[in-house]
């Protein structure tokens, strides 16, 4: 190849990384926002007892995963004078079960560096017992298996579904001294985010992340990735934040597509969960980066045209 077409070719090479880069910062967005403003929890229709408050806050739509027992209560309902945004999900597990919900999105794949963020408020209205880690959510891939609408109790179809599993006590447990904590949820045999739990090294033994009352608190999950792991961090309210990184996550796992909720079936609870919102932040690489490649493929062409 001539000198000249090697030198046009590495110019192209190098303006296309310069250009993918910032195209990578365009492409990060919101996945799905809900604040329930619709009334309506599952997209088919208002909720009973609801008043839609902003028809086009449409979200995705929440199902029943299957397990757990019937004894629940899943609808859109005012939450003014809790959240305070208006409607909000109600999830109240009135018998003791563990009904697990998941709200499902357009698939997500992290590239190294990319990384995927839950974040949502939440509070527990009441509970019959304070119970060790019984709020449970976190982020999961359904392995192309998800089945539209509500599952029965007896459902199996979730059991194969992956992925990241955040638990909170509700009231001051005192069975242990783990507050909080995330773990990876790797097994297609148990109940989804219920069930099985790997630890992964993340936990917390502050008092501060326990849901000991009625108020609004806000909760974020992080999953970046990092080469062949994925650094996770997980923060309540202005809380330390917690984190670790698990490096050997579940093969094929870098894929997301659900956003789970959930709870144990140690104590009747009931919540109420608003402004959730999932969103994927495409790594970018740092300003000094950008800066050297666009250096090079400058200094290339105008070394190019004094040669000519």
């Amino acid at each position: 190849m001539p000198v000249n077409r090697l030198r046009t070719a590495a110019v192209s090479t190098c303006a296309s990384i310069l250009f993918a880069s910032l195209a990578a910062t365009a492409s990060a967005g919101i996945i799905f926002t809900d604040g329930f403003g619709d009334g309506d929890r599952d997209n088919n229709g208002l909720d009973s007892g609801a008043t839609a408050t902003d028809a086009l806050d449409v979200g995705v739509p929440w199902f029943y995963a299957g397990g757990g027992t019937s004894a629940a209560t899943l609808i859109a309902t005012d939450d003014s004078a809790g959240i305070g945004n208006g409607n909000a999900l109600q999830l109240f597990n009135s018998g003791s079960n563990n009904r697990p919900i998941a709200g499902h999105f357009t698939p997500v794949t992290l590239n190294d560096g990319d990384k995927i963020v839950m974040r949502f408020d939440a509070r527990v209205v009441s509970t019959s017992a304070a119970a060790d880690r019984n709020f449970r959510f976190g982020l999961y891939s359904d392995a192309g298996t998800f089945v539209s609408g509500d599952q029965g109790s007896s459902d199996t179809t979730f059991m194969d579904d992956v992925g990241y599993n955040a638990r909170v006590d509700v009231g001051a447990d005192a069975s242990n001294a783990t507050s909080m904590d995330v773990t990876r949820d790797d097994s297609a045999a148990g109940t989804v985010i219920g069930g099985t739990a790997t630890g992964i090294g993340i936990s917390s033994t502050n008092s501060v992340n326990q849901l000991v009352d009625a108020a609004k608190h806000h909760f974020e999950l992080t999953l970046t990735r990092s080469g062949t792991g994925l650094f996770i961090t997980l923060q309540q309210d202005g809380n330390p934040l917690i984190s670790g990184t698990d490096a050997t996550p579940v093969p094929g796992n870098f894929t997301f597509n659900e956003a789970m909720l959930s709870t144990r079936s140690n104590a009747a609870t009931d919540y109420r969960f608003d402004n959730i919102q999932v969103e994927y932040v495409p790594f970018v690489p740092e300003p000094t980066s950008i800066a050297a490649v666009g250096l090079v493929a400058t200094g290339m062409l105008a070394k190019r045209r004094n040669r000519r």
